[in-house]
Protein backbone atom coordinates (compact mmCIF):
# COMPACT_ATOMS: atom_id res chain seq x y z
CA UNK A 1 0.00 0.00 0.00
CA UNK A 2 2.81 2.37 0.90
CA UNK A 3 4.46 1.75 -2.46
CA UNK A 4 1.33 2.83 -4.32
CA UNK A 5 1.04 6.05 -2.32
CA UNK A 6 4.70 6.79 -2.94
CA UNK A 7 4.29 6.04 -6.66
CA UNK A 8 1.28 8.36 -6.89
CA UNK A 9 3.17 11.16 -5.09
CA UNK A 10 6.17 10.78 -7.38
CA UNK A 11 3.86 10.80 -10.42
CA UNK A 12 2.05 13.96 -9.26
CA UNK A 13 5.38 15.69 -8.53
CA UNK A 14 6.76 14.70 -11.94
CA UNK A 15 3.58 15.88 -13.66
CA UNK A 16 3.68 19.21 -11.84
CA UNK A 17 7.34 19.61 -12.76
CA UNK A 18 6.57 18.91 -16.43
CA UNK A 19 3.71 21.44 -16.43
CA UNK A 20 5.92 24.12 -14.79
CA UNK A 21 8.75 23.39 -17.21
CA UNK A 22 6.45 23.63 -20.23
CA UNK A 23 4.92 26.84 -18.82
CA UNK A 24 8.38 28.43 -18.68
CA UNK A 25 9.05 27.38 -22.27
CA UNK A 26 5.90 29.15 -23.39
CA UNK A 27 3.22 26.46 -23.43
CA UNK A 28 0.06 27.50 -21.56
CA UNK A 29 -0.17 25.66 -18.22
CA UNK A 30 -3.79 24.54 -18.80
CA UNK A 31 -2.85 23.08 -22.20
CA UNK A 32 0.13 21.18 -20.75
CA UNK A 33 -1.94 19.91 -17.80
CA UNK A 34 -4.71 18.73 -20.14
CA UNK A 35 -2.27 16.80 -22.31
CA UNK A 36 -0.61 15.34 -19.22
CA UNK A 37 -3.99 14.18 -17.86
CA UNK A 38 -4.85 12.71 -21.27
CA UNK A 39 -1.59 10.74 -21.37
CA UNK A 40 -2.11 9.46 -17.81
CA UNK A 41 -5.72 8.46 -18.62
CA UNK A 42 -4.68 6.56 -21.75
CA UNK A 43 -1.94 4.82 -19.77
CA UNK A 44 -4.37 3.82 -17.02
CA UNK A 45 -7.00 2.64 -19.48
CA UNK A 46 -4.51 0.58 -21.45
CA UNK A 47 -3.31 -1.03 -18.24
CA UNK A 48 -6.85 -1.78 -17.14
CA UNK A 49 -7.55 -3.58 -20.42
CA UNK A 50 -4.85 -6.17 -19.79
CA UNK A 51 -6.05 -8.90 -17.45
CA UNK A 52 -3.46 -10.09 -15.01
CA UNK A 53 -3.95 -13.75 -15.73
CA UNK A 54 -0.32 -14.69 -15.58
CA UNK A 55 -0.17 -15.24 -19.31
CA UNK A 56 3.16 -13.50 -19.61
CA UNK A 57 5.72 -14.80 -19.93
CA UNK A 58 4.19 -17.62 -21.90
CA UNK A 59 4.63 -21.07 -20.49
CA UNK A 60 7.46 -23.09 -21.91
CA UNK A 61 6.19 -25.75 -24.26
CA UNK A 62 6.36 -29.18 -22.75
CA UNK A 63 8.82 -31.55 -24.30
CA UNK A 64 7.06 -34.26 -26.14
CA UNK A 65 8.06 -37.54 -24.62
CA UNK A 66 10.22 -39.55 -26.92
CA UNK A 67 9.37 -43.14 -27.62
CA UNK A 68 9.62 -45.77 -24.98
CA UNK A 69 12.95 -47.30 -24.15
CA UNK A 70 11.98 -50.52 -25.90
CA UNK A 71 11.11 -48.60 -29.06
CA UNK A 72 14.43 -46.74 -28.99
CA UNK A 73 16.30 -50.01 -28.56
CA UNK A 74 14.41 -51.65 -31.41
CA UNK A 75 15.37 -48.79 -33.73
CA UNK A 76 18.96 -49.60 -32.83
CA UNK A 77 18.85 -52.78 -34.93
CA UNK A 78 19.32 -52.38 -38.67
CA UNK A 79 16.43 -54.32 -40.22
CA UNK A 80 18.19 -54.70 -43.57
CA UNK A 81 21.54 -56.07 -42.36
CA UNK A 82 20.51 -57.37 -38.93
CA UNK A 83 23.43 -55.50 -37.34
CA UNK A 84 22.83 -54.30 -33.79
CA UNK A 85 23.84 -50.80 -32.80
CA UNK A 86 26.12 -49.76 -29.99
CA UNK A 87 23.29 -48.81 -27.64
CA UNK A 88 21.55 -52.16 -27.61
CA UNK A 89 24.79 -54.15 -27.47
CA UNK A 90 25.91 -52.20 -24.38
CA UNK A 91 22.49 -52.62 -22.79
CA UNK A 92 22.53 -56.40 -23.25
CA UNK A 93 26.09 -56.51 -21.95
CA UNK A 94 25.05 -54.56 -18.82
CA UNK A 95 22.20 -56.99 -18.21
CA UNK A 96 24.58 -59.94 -18.58
CA UNK A 97 27.14 -58.36 -16.25
CA UNK A 98 24.45 -57.68 -13.65
CA UNK A 99 23.09 -61.22 -13.76
CA UNK A 100 26.58 -62.71 -13.53
CA UNK A 101 27.49 -60.37 -10.65
CA UNK A 102 24.48 -61.66 -8.73
CA UNK A 103 26.06 -65.11 -9.07
CA UNK A 104 29.47 -63.79 -7.99
CA UNK A 105 31.06 -64.05 -11.44
CA UNK A 106 32.96 -61.33 -13.29
CA UNK A 107 32.75 -61.38 -17.09
CA UNK A 108 36.20 -59.80 -17.49
CA UNK A 109 38.09 -61.97 -14.98
CA UNK A 110 40.37 -64.40 -16.91
CA UNK A 111 40.34 -66.82 -13.97
CA UNK A 112 36.56 -67.13 -14.26
CA UNK A 113 36.38 -67.47 -18.04
CA UNK A 114 35.78 -71.23 -17.86
CA UNK A 115 32.94 -70.70 -15.37
CA UNK A 116 31.41 -68.07 -17.66
CA UNK A 117 31.65 -70.42 -20.66
CA UNK A 118 30.11 -73.25 -18.62
CA UNK A 119 27.16 -71.07 -17.59
CA UNK A 120 26.56 -69.24 -20.86
CA UNK A 121 27.94 -71.56 -23.50
CA UNK A 122 30.95 -71.27 -25.75
CA UNK A 123 31.35 -68.07 -27.72
CA UNK A 124 28.82 -65.97 -25.82
CA UNK A 125 31.55 -64.07 -23.97
CA UNK A 126 33.30 -63.21 -27.25
CA UNK A 127 30.16 -61.59 -28.69
CA UNK A 128 30.89 -58.26 -27.03
CA UNK A 129 34.49 -58.13 -28.30
CA UNK A 130 33.46 -58.16 -31.97
CA UNK A 131 33.07 -54.99 -34.03
CA UNK A 132 29.78 -56.11 -35.60
CA UNK A 133 27.16 -57.81 -33.50
CA UNK A 134 24.05 -59.15 -35.19
CA UNK A 135 20.54 -59.56 -33.92
CA UNK A 136 21.04 -63.34 -33.89
CA UNK A 137 24.08 -62.90 -31.63
CA UNK A 138 22.05 -60.81 -29.20
CA UNK A 139 19.25 -63.38 -29.24
CA UNK A 140 21.78 -66.10 -28.32
CA UNK A 141 23.10 -63.94 -25.46
CA UNK A 142 19.59 -63.20 -24.16
CA UNK A 143 18.69 -66.89 -24.31
CA UNK A 144 21.85 -67.66 -22.32
CA UNK A 145 20.92 -64.97 -19.78
CA UNK A 146 17.49 -66.53 -19.38
CA UNK A 147 19.12 -69.93 -18.68
CA UNK A 148 21.27 -68.51 -15.86
CA UNK A 149 20.35 -69.81 -12.41
CA UNK A 150 18.87 -67.33 -9.99
CA UNK A 151 20.49 -66.98 -6.58
CA UNK A 152 18.42 -68.36 -3.71
CA UNK A 153 17.56 -66.37 -0.62
CA UNK A 154 20.27 -68.17 1.39
CA UNK A 155 23.00 -67.12 -1.04
CA UNK A 156 22.15 -63.44 -0.83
Amino acid sequence: MMKRVLLILVGVAAGAGIVVLLDRVGVPAEFAAAWLLLIVAVGLLSRAGLPDDGSWPPARPERRPRGSEVARLSWNINSRTGEAGFLIVRRVERVLRHRLARLGIDLDDPDQSSAVDDLLGAGIRDTFARAEVTRADLERVMTAIDRLPTPTNQER
